[in-house]
């Protein structure tokens, strides 16, 4: 099954990004709400979740921006109210695709394993988020005491693995 999107104009206005405007119809069109075994979809059950929960702020990747637009087709559907939405940059690599495998292997176990404090790991965070000038260690209460979504840059954090050696 899918949902058919509205034609209208329609404009986001991001806590990161700023103001974002798509048509879903043009831009991306129709879009799955049941697969065919009988699961719902994503986009179907994100909005669904949401609504039950009573979640009012969305922070996700920008690489996500479109499903905001569908998501927000859904919520008009079901009269429901939309969360705010916040899409923050990617971490990507030197060669500015998405942090992933072909970087290396970047998961938390393995820098763990390598000897890397979760701190130090945190003062990276901080760093690349806008809440301090350099990666001193620090930890996840400190982040969040100093976090601010206004600080939050608008490009993305290129990780490299000599920032782990600093």
């Amino acid at each position: 099954w899918r949902f058919r999107t509205s034609e209208a104009e329609r404009t986001l206005t991001d806590q990161v990004l700023g103001q974002q405007q798509m048509s879903v119809s043009r831009d991306l069109g129709d879009f799955i709400v049941a697969k065919a075994d009988g699961t719902p979809g994503y986009q179907f059950t994100v909005v669904l979740d949401d609504h039950a929960m009573g979640v009012t702020e969305v922070l996700r990747g920008d690489d996500l921006i479109a499903s905001a637009f569908r998501q927000l087709d859904l919520f008009d559907a079901f009269k429901c109210q939309p969360p705010t939405f916040a899409h923050v940059p990617l971490v990507t690599g030197p060669d500015g695709r998405r942090l992933a495998k072909r970087h290396g292997d970047t998961r938390l176990s393995t820098l763990r394993d390598q000897g890397i404090a979760a701190e130090k790991l945190v003062g990276l965070l901080a760093e690349s988020c806008g809440i301090r000038e350099t990666p001193e260690p620090m930890t996840a209460r400190e982040l969040l005491a100093g976090f601010c979504i206004d600080k939050l840059p608008k490009q993305p954090f290129i990780y490299r693995d000599e920032l782990m050696k600093r």
